[in-house]
């Protein structure tokens, strides 16, 4: 063991063995993330790299259906769970399988679906030997390096008004060093000026990660945003944020150890959990349970969803497991000052008190600056786990403690939202699965007395049909710092809920999903001054007729209340906004390298008694992936129209190999964009990228520092990666 840990800490340093490595087929990829993408909309915050390396490794490590359990098969969130209990259940009934064809005589499991998960499983005889020794985990692991550059073509106001503040002579070009022409004033000026950016246009990503199988990785992620400064000024030590992780998993007793950046998932979200649920309300009906990993190691670039510090997993019997997390790091936060205090000796007492969390990541201006690291944020947790094969029972605990009191600013519907230095959590979590059913839920409450609660059920109630019913109760005064649960206000606190899903295949080349959520909120929320509620329906048909062809209609309806845009003594402040999109969608391939996606997609939304607002989108993309030939070529070309930013429209959009892009769609204009990758050597890959919005009804683009003159908005994105 003493040697493995040893290995791994230098595994950047050794001799590694060629590795070849099969490539990801990101049509499922995408499929999964385009579906996450219609409930994270313009959540900024989110960074789906995780789910991307998450695939990726289980394509190099296929799992092993005779030697495994239902946390580890849902963690590839392709199946659900009742297909997850349909494995498992045919498993103990009829012995191992001997094959991956047998699963074509599992209820629940289709040849689609089948074809979907094959590349991430495999059939053993006898359970994969986790003992390796060093040699062999640096002969038999696969490197990975990579380099991208992102920039925007056309130059935003942020850059452009150092020289018309300054003067052209003192603008350097990089905006990464200062030049000194003996005028201190207008150089100490620029460094304090928030009505410019103080680096380079250019945004910088470099990673390399080491892996061997499931059991070892290591990584090391470096990023600089646009208008960053690099090797300059505030970052004298280079990039703007880097990141490490050592994360060994399996080595006897010891199921997990993670030291450097690493994420801690537990139960259903609502005690604790770190980093994006990909379970949510999609087409996915049937995936409305969380799924935890327990430990697992942070490769993304988010500046917040990560913790820091050390995390262990450990067996303590055949099927008890202990794990406990601590983390401490320095984030960013709009820090008020320091306010003097009378303590109870009369004395003055100084206390640092923050107002918000800053979450975005960007350090570009003096205030932005002033607000990095600005907070000390510590969590001690733990969780103890009792597992079966179909089976599971937990109690998590985590305690979050700030070096400033945070003091958001008083409005009536943040009343009971949590403040002050010290936060502590603690729950209970089951999942059971017996047969057709699963039930799963979570209970938890925060240390001021207020508590949250989630259930639900999974039912296969035929072999062609399948339900998922959720029911939530998160009181208005629960305070989870790291909650990530089943919710439609965002958060799992003032909202009570019931969710009722519904799958239904009746043969292998038809499929519906719908959907039906209803909700209330008995306390007040942002721009909603009343206790409200509201309903969100879906419902889609899809049709495969052949392996190359897929096409699905949908319709979805949201109704939710909101403060009225009119304030009129006398009249109800709340009106109702409802929301409705259709959408059709096809997918076809046209050959086996060349494949056609075309979209139409319409939206109305309307405010109480405003007029409506409607929003429309066409898009058609060209896809040519040649098993041979070392060039790929993407294309999108997109028309669309939209009133107002409400009624926007989202689509995912194909990017750079671990980059994910799910723009919103809204004025008028053109959408394109075009992406090369070429293969010039065998493990070597190069991708360019370049896309445009091209507006029919603006001639300024965005606002403030990122106002662009003109009717187009532009980038080019350029990556190059290297695995060994």
């Amino acid at each position: 063991m003493r040697r493995v840990l040893a290995g791994a800490v230098f595994l950047c340093f050794g001799g590694m063995a060629d590795a070849q490595v099969d490539e990801i087929p990101r049509d499922v990829i995408e499929q999964r993330i385009e579906a996450a993408s219609d409930q994270l909309g313009d959540d900024s915050s989110v960074d789906l790299t995780s789910l991307f390396d998450k695939l990726s490794d289980h394509l190099k490590d296929p799992i092993d259906l005779n030697h495994t359990d239902a946390q580890e098969l849902n963690g590839l969130i392709l199946l659900s769970d009742v297909q997850v209990s349909a494995i498992l259940e045919h498993i103990r009934k009829e012995g191992k399988l001997l094959s991956l064809y047998e699963l074509q005589t599992i209820n629940g499991l289709d040849a689609a679906t089948i074809e979907v998960i094959r590349p991430f499983i495999t059939v053993r005889e006898n359970e994969k030997s986790t003992r390796a020794s060093l040699k062999e985990i640096l002969s038999n692991g696969s490197s990975e390096l990579l380099f991208r550059s992102t920039m925007n073509i056309e130059e935003r106001k942020g850059f452009m008004d150092r020289k018309n503040i300054f003067g052209k002579e003192y603008y350097d070009p990089d905006g990464d060093a200062l030049p000194d022409y003996g005028n201190s004033t207008v150089r100490d000026s620029l460094r304090t000026n928030n009505k410019v950016y103080l680096g380079s246009p250019y945004r910088l990503y470099t990673r390399f990660r080491f892996r061997y199988r499931q059991n070892v990785s290591f990584g090391i992620t470096a990023e600089k945003d646009e208008g960053e400064q690099f090797f300059k000024g505030k970052q004298s030590q280079g990039f703007d944020y880097y990141s490490a992780h050592l994360f060994l998993r399996d080595f006897g007793r010891l199921k997990a150890l993670a030291i450097g950046d690493y994420q801690a998932q537990f139960g259903q979200g609502l005690t604790f959990w770190n980093g994006l649920a990909y379970s949510s309300k999609s087409s996915f009906t049937m995936n409305v349970k969380r799924n935890a990993l327990g430990l697992s190691p942070y490769t993304s670039v988010n500046e917040n969803l990560f913790l820091r510090g050390a995390a262990a997993t450990y067996a303590l019997g055949k099927n008890v497991e202990v794990t406990g997390f601590f983390s401490r790091k320095r984030i960013d936060g709009n820090v008020q000052g320091i306010t003097s205090l009378n303590d109870s000796l009369g004395s003055q007492v100084e206390e640092v008190t923050f107002s918000s969390f800053q979450e975005d990541g960007f350090h570009r201006t003096p205030t932005e600056l002033s607000k990095k690291d600005g907070i000390s944020e510590q969590i001690v947790g733990g969780n103890l786990r009792y597992k079966r094969r179909s089976f599971s029972l937990g109690a998590t605990a985590a305690h979050v403690m700030y070096d400033a009191d945070l003091q958001p600013n008083s409005a009536p519907y943040n009343q009971f939202n949590f403040n002050g230095k010290t936060n502590t959590t603690a729950g209970v979590d089951w999942n059971a699965m017996y047969r057709n059913l699963t039930w799963f839920g979570e209970a938890s409450m925060s240390a001021n007395g207020g508590m949250a609660m989630n259930t639900g059920v999974l039912v296969a109630l035929d072999k062609r049909v399948s339900m998922s019913l959720l029911y939530r109760n998160y009181g208005r005064d629960y305070h989870g710092l790291y909650s990530v649960a089943f919710s439609e206000g965002g958060s799992p606190w003032n909202e009570h809920g019931l969710f009722t899903g519904l799958e239904i295949r009746p043969n292998r080349y038809w499929t519906f999903n719908a959907y039906f959520d209803q909700f209330s909120f008995p306390w007040l929320r942002y721009l909603t001054d009343g206790p409200n509620a509201g309903f969100d329906w879906l419902a889609q048909l899809n049709w495969k007729p052949s392996r190359g062809v897929e096409l699905y209609v949908r319709a979805r309806h949201q109704d939710r209340a909101k403060d009225t845009a009119e304030d009129i003594d006398g009249i109800d402040n709340l009106v109702r906004v409802e929301q409705t999109n259709y959408r059709v969608n096809a997918t076809y391939k046209v050959s086996p390298s060349v494949s056609l996606r075309t979209r139409v997609e319409t939206v109305d939304y309307q405010r109480g008694s405003s007029p409506l607002e409607h929003g429309f989108l066409i898009y058609q993309d060209f896809v040519h992936r040649p098993m041979s030939s070392p060039i790929e070529t993407t294309l999108r070309f997109a028309l669309f129209e939209s009133a107002s930013y409400n009624a926007r429209l989202y689509a995912y959009e194909n990017d750079l190999v671990g980059v994910f892009s799910i723009p919103p769609y809204y004025g008028r204009g053109i959408r394109v964009y075009a992406m090369l990758r070429i293969t010039p050597l065998r493990r070597v890959d190069i991708w360019l990228r370049y896309g445009a919005w091209i507006y029919n009804d603006q001639t300024v683009i965005s606002s403030g520092l990122q106002e662009i003159p003109g009717n187009t908005r532009s980038d080019l994105k350029l990556q190059l990666r290297w695995k060994f």
